[in-house]
């Protein structure tokens, strides 16, 4: 989401009635019509009817509801992933989803549905941890013995549906993950007309970073000490491998465990070169603290987590690093963005020989989206909205088998102003790394644990003033750091960070 610098998205039968409070007085009656239909139109045309074709009844069905009501109330829900609609067992990301009508055969969509029951069950897990004790008390005698029943009573109702013959037809249309983008929040401010306005702003911005990426490496300004932060040092293990044994699975998708997981991201953890000007130039571990979230820069960590994408109908496995900063200030980083917290995703994208085709990156808002792509697979880029042309300032490096990836990183506004191809560094401050998962179960002391995001998928306490300036673009809570899942990265489209064919919506590829 490139610039030079809430209301809830999600819609329910409310926005349908007749918009009276806040529209009296000298609005002109066709603004108020524009809304009105643009709220229509989002709102109820969307709705999808939840009921199943078949009665869903017994205990696990009344103990599922009653572990989601107290995830509710208690505002501990995960926003990783979306719920399924009918199926309390299910949950799904944006690649999950898309699979919906892709499958044919039924133990490739046995293995779809099995997917989606456990991420269901991890993102329970998390939750569960987060509860207070006086709502677990009331659903269980102790955590594990909750996460076990939830376990149970998902296998049950799991195995339960799937013996019916219609479990298949019912379940696809239901699976679907609700976008970033408000449509009341575009009807209120108007949203056309700050289109042009929007772009222009995105390409002065764009110029800027153009102009960083034009400067030899070597000359790039230093506004404090570059500081080298290097991974573990460890070999992990080749993507290869890991796309090479999915091959005969039922999906032909490349899933891990939580140690090949951990393996991969051993082998390709990136090396950062941060000019550092102050302390809030330092990566750290996020922590709690007396309620509120810091980022310790004495132990400095990455987290990271798998996903997939698609290029020409083809998987592609995707390792992802997070990393965060105290805060985003200093001089070059507009006033508006200043704030607690902040962070950088750099992703790598491998083909399916296992080979790095592709870095893409952003700030923890969804903010400054690039592309840095391999040069011999790119035929054409491909322009959108108002021409706005995938932002790509520079070609992937080659990597030998002694380099990995290596980001210079600006101070204080912490964008990334080149990615080069490096050695392990000889020396360097060595940084930890951690299943992005801790950072959704984090300990908060007393024994108690709390994710840094909150329901809707906003890194908490980490809002800006720019929330009240771009409202326009339909993000609710734009600048805020945000959960997997919920960054949007564009404010002329609709465009999400995870959408399974991102790479093709701005690349025709050879």
């Amino acid at each position: 989401m490139d610039r030079s610098t809430g209301l809830n998205k999600n819609f329910n039968r409310s926005a349908c009635r007749p918009l009276r409070a806040g529209l009296r007085g000298g609005v002109p009656v066709r603004i108020v019509f524009f809304i009105f239909l643009t709220l229509s139109l989002a709102g109820c045309g969307t709705l999808s009817e939840t009921r199943l074709p078949w009665e869903r009844s017994g205990e696990c069905v009344a103990f599922i509801g009653r572990l989601d009501a107290a995830v509710s109330k208690e505002g501990v829900r995960n926003a990783a992933q979306a719920p399924v609609e009918g199926f309390p067992y299910l949950r799904a990301g944006r690649f999950e989803a898309s699979l919906a009508g892709r499958l044919s055969g039924d133990e490739a969509k046995a293995a779809w549905a099995e997917w989606m029951r456990e991420v269901d069950l991890a993102a329970r897990k998390r939750e569960i941890a987060n509860l207070s004790d006086d709502a677990l008390r009331e659903l269980a005698a102790s955590r594990e013995a909750l996460i076990e029943r939830a376990s149970g009573c998902s296998r049950e109702l799991f195995e339960r549906a799937r013996a019916r013959p219609d479990f298949f037809d019912a379940l696809g249309p239901r699976v679907a993950v609700p976008d970033e983008y408000s449509a009341a929040l575009r009807a209120l401010g108007l949203f056309p007309l700050v289109t042009i306005p929007e772009y222009k702003i995105t390409e002065r911005v764009r110029e800027r970073f153009r102009a960083w990426y034009a400067i030899p490496y070597g000359k790039l300004p230093v506004d404090g000490t570059l500081r080298v932060y290097r991974p573990p040092a460890a070999e992990g293990r080749d993507a290869s491998g890991v796309i090479a044994a999915s091959a005969n699975k039922p999906l032909a998708i490349p899933r891990s465990s939580a140690d090949e997981a951990r393996e991969l991201a051993l082998r390709y953890a990136p090396i950062l070169i941060q000019d550092e000007a102050a302390p809030y130039d330092r990566v750290g571990r996020v922590a709690w603290k007396d309620d509120a979230l810091i980022v310790d820069g004495e132990t400095p960590a990455l987290y990271y987590y798998l996903s997939h994408a698609r290029v020409r109908g083809e998987p592609v496995l995707q390792v992802n690093y997070v990393f965060w900063y105290p805060a985003r200030s200093g001089t070059l980083a507009p006033a508006i963005e200043h704030g607690r917290l902040d962070g950088l995703t750099l992703r790598l994208s491998f083909d399916r020989k296992g080979g790095l085709f592709m870095v893409d990156l952003m700030n923890n808002c969804g903010c400054y989206h690039a592309f840095i792509p391999e040069r011999s697979r790119v035929a054409r880029s491909i322009a959108r909205y108002y021409t706005n042309d995938p932002f790509a300032p520079q070609w992937l490096p080659e990597f030998g088998a002694e380099k990995r990836p290596a980001f210079r990183i600006l101070s204080g506004w912490h964008q990334v102003q080149r990615v080069l191809a490096a050695p392990y560094p000889g020396e360097g401050v060595d940084y930890e790394l951690i299943p992005y998962e801790a950072l959704e179960s984090l300990p908060a002391g007393d024994g108690r644990s709390a994710s840094i995001f909150d329901a809707q998928g906003i890194a908490k306490g980490s809002e800006r003033v720019e929330r009240f300036i771009f409202y326009p673009t339909g993000i609710p809570s734009i600048g805020s750091m945000r959960q997997r899942g919920h960054h949007a990265i564009t404010l002329s489209e609709r465009t999400h960070f995870d959408e399974p064919d991102l790479f093709e919506k701005y690349f025709e590829f050879r």
